[in-house]
C-alpha cells in the first residue's frame, strides 16, 4: 500500500480518526498504534506479516537473555546479531549466492538440473532489521532501558517507517511512545510536508521514471547525450523519490504524535564528498557510523586504519542495499572517494602555502560542487544498472556511443532537473519557510483555497499510476 495512492487515503483516514481521542491515554493508544501497524503492514502479504512477527518474537526473547545481564549477555548479543544477519541474508541474498555458486561450478553434473527457490524479500526487511540489531546493541550497552513487549512491537513495526525508514532510534521513539504529552505538530508544517511529499513523488519522481528505466537496461540503443541525461535523471529521480517518501512519513508520524527525523538536507548542494553524507539518508548514515564504522575502529587507531575503516563500511553499506556486484563497487566506489575526501582534507590542503586569487578563489566552490555530482551521478549509475556489466556498459557509452539520435533533447526535462537541482536543493528550504508562513494565515478560506490549488496542481502534472518507491527493493 503505497503512500499517494487512495487505498492509504482511506487507511489513513480511518486510522487517524479513531485514533486521535486516546493519544493521551498511553496504554490503548499503543494498542491501537500496534494494530494499526499490523494491518498496514498485512496489505504486503499475510505471509511477511508472519515472518515479522516471528522476528520480533525471537529477538524480544534474545532481549530477555540481554536483561539477565549476566556473563552470558555478550553470548546473546552475538547470537543476537548473527540471526538477524542470517535473516536478513536469507531473504535479500539467498537467490544471489546461490546463482554465483552454480555460476562458478557449472561444470558439476548436478548444476545444470538443479532449481534454486526464488524467495520474495519482504517489504521493509532491511529497515526494521536495522532496527533490532541497533536495539540488541544498545541494549547491550545499558543505553536503552529494557522495553515492554507491546513498546518493542510498536518500534520494530510502526506503519509510517517500516517500508523505507526513517530509521529511528529507539530511545527517542519510547519517549514519545510512554508520554501522554505527544509531539505537538502545527497543522501548517504537515500541510507543507505532505504537499512537499506528493510534488517530489507523485509528480517529479513519476516525470523522471519514464527517462531512466530504458537507457539502465539496454544503454548500447541510446547515445551519449541521452546517457548523460539518463544519469543526472537518474540522480534527480532517487532524491525526489526517497525524499518525497521521508516527507510523506514524517507527515504522517507528525499527527500520530512522533517527531520528524530529518533524513534529507539539500545532499545536491554539497561540496565534497563527507558533506553529502552528511546529508543524504541520515538516518542511515548515523546508523552505519554507530554501528559499523565505529565498532570497526573509527578513527581511533591512526589514520590508515581510519580510511580503511571508511572503505569497509561503505562497502557493506552497498552490499545491504543489493545483492549483486554493481551495489558493492557502488560502495566501494563511495568508501574510496570518502578516504580520497579525508586524506586532501588533512593532509593536502594545510600544506598549500600558495593562496588562489579572488578569481579563482570563487571558481573552487563550483568546482567542489561540479565535482561532486559529477561522482555521485557516475556512482548512482552502478546502482541502478541490473548488473555490472550493464553499468560498464553505460558508462563506456557516455564517451563513445554508435547512436547519434538524441531522444531525450526535450524542454520539459531540463525544466524538472533545474527544479530539483536549483530550486529544491539550493533554496528548498527558504521555499518550505515561505509556504509555512502562507499557510500559517489565520483566514481559513485561504488556507483551504491555497491548499486545493497546490493538490490540483500535483494531480494534473502527475501520471494516471504512481511508480513504487524505489527504496522499497530495499
Amino acid at each position: 500500500m503505497l503512500f499517494p495512492t487512495y487505498s492509504f487515503l482511506i487507511f489513513f483516514i480511518i486510522v487517524f480518526s479513531l485514533g486521535i481521542s486516546l493519544k493521551k491515554q498511553v496504554g490503548l493508544y499503543k494498542a491501537f498504534l500496534l494494530v494499526a501497524n499490523l494491518i498496514f503492514y498485512s496489505f504486503w502479504g499475510l505471509n511477511f506479516l508472519v515472518l515479522l512477527l516471528i522476528s520480533i518474537g525471537i529477538n524480544y526473547g534474545i532481549l530477555l537473555g540481554l536483561r539477565s545481564r549476566s556473563t552470558a549477555a555478550k553470548s546473546w548479543l552475538i547470537a543476537g546479531i548473527v540471526f538477524n544477519i542470517l535473516y536478513l541474508g536469507t531473504f535479500k541474498y539467498y537467490n544471489f549466492f546461490v546463482d554465483s555458486f552454480l555460476e562458478i561450478f557449472s561444470f558439476l553434473p548436478f548444476a545444470s538440473t538443479f532449481q534454486p527457490l526464488e524467495i520474495l524479500v519482504p517489504v521493509g526487511v532491511s529497515f526494521y532489521t536495522f532496527r533490532i540489531i541497533s536495539h540488541l546493541v544498545d541494549c547491550y550497552h545499558q543505553t536503552l532501558a529494557f522495553p515492554r513487549w507491546i513498546d518493542y512491537a510498536i518500534y520494530i513495526s510502526y506503519f509510517p517507517q517500516i517500508a523505507s525508514g526513517p530509521i529511528a532510534r529507539a530511545k527517542e521513539f519510547y519517549k514519545q511512545l510512554n508520554s501522554s504529552q505527544k509531539y505537538d505538530y502545527k497543522i501548517e508544517e504537515v500541510i507543507v510536508l505532505i504537499l512537499s511529499g506528493l510534488f517530489k513523488k507523485y509528480t517529479l519522481s513519476s516525470f523522471l521514471f519514464n527517462f531512466t528505466q530504458l537507457p539502465f537496461s539496454d544503454p548500447g540503443s541510446y547515445s551519449c547525450g541521452d546517457l548523460i541525461l539518463a544519469a543526472v535523471s537518474y540522480s534527480c529521480l532517487i532524491y525526489v523519490d526517497f525524499s518525497g517518501y521521508s516527507d510523506l512519513s514524517n507527515a504522517i508520524s507528525s499527527v500520530f504524535g512522533f517527531r520528524p527525523i530529518e533524513n534529507f538536507n539539500c545532499p545536491y548542494r554539497s561540496f565534497s564528498l563527507q558533506e553529502f553524507w552528511h546529508r543524504w539518508h541520515i538516518s542511515l548514515s548515523e546508523w552505519l557510523r554507530d554501528y559499523l564504522y565505529i565498532p570497526l575502529g573509527g578513527n581511533r587507531h591512526g589514520k590508515q586504519r581510519k580510511y580503511l575503516n571508511l572503505f569497509l563500511t561503505m562497502l557493506l553499506g552497498g552490499f545491504w542495499h543489493g545483492a549483486g556486484l554493481n551495489f558493492i563497487v557502488w560502495g566501494g566506489l563511495h568508501g574510496l572517494g570518502l578516504g580520497l575526501n579525508h586524506y586532501f582534507k588533512e593532509e593536502i590542503t594545510p600544506r598549500l602555502t600558495l593562496q588562489p586569487s579572488a578569481k579563482v578563489s570563487s571558481i573552487i566552490p563550483l568546482l567542489n560542487w561540479g565535482l561532486t555530482f559529477g561522482f555521485v551521478t557516475l556512482s548512482w549509475i552502478f546502482f541502478q544498472s541490473p548488473n555490472l556489466e550493464t553499468a560498464l556498459n553505460f558508462i563506456q557509452g557516455i564517451w563513445i556511443s554508435d547512436v547519434q539520435i538524441v531522444q531525450f533533447n526535450v524542454w520539459q526535462l531540463y525544466l524538472v532537473i533545474f527544479i530539483i537541482l536549483v530550486l529544491i536543493n539550493f533554496y528548498g528550504k527558504a521555499i518550505t519557510s515561505v509556504l509555512i508562513r502562507l499557510f500559517s494565515l489565520k483566514n481559513i478560506f485561504f488556507r483551504i483555497v491555497l491548499t486545493s490549488g497546490f493538490v490540483y496542481s500535483i494531480l494534473m502534472l502527475g501520471p494516471n499510476s504512481v511508480p513504487p518507491f524505489i527504496y522499497f527493493n530495499f
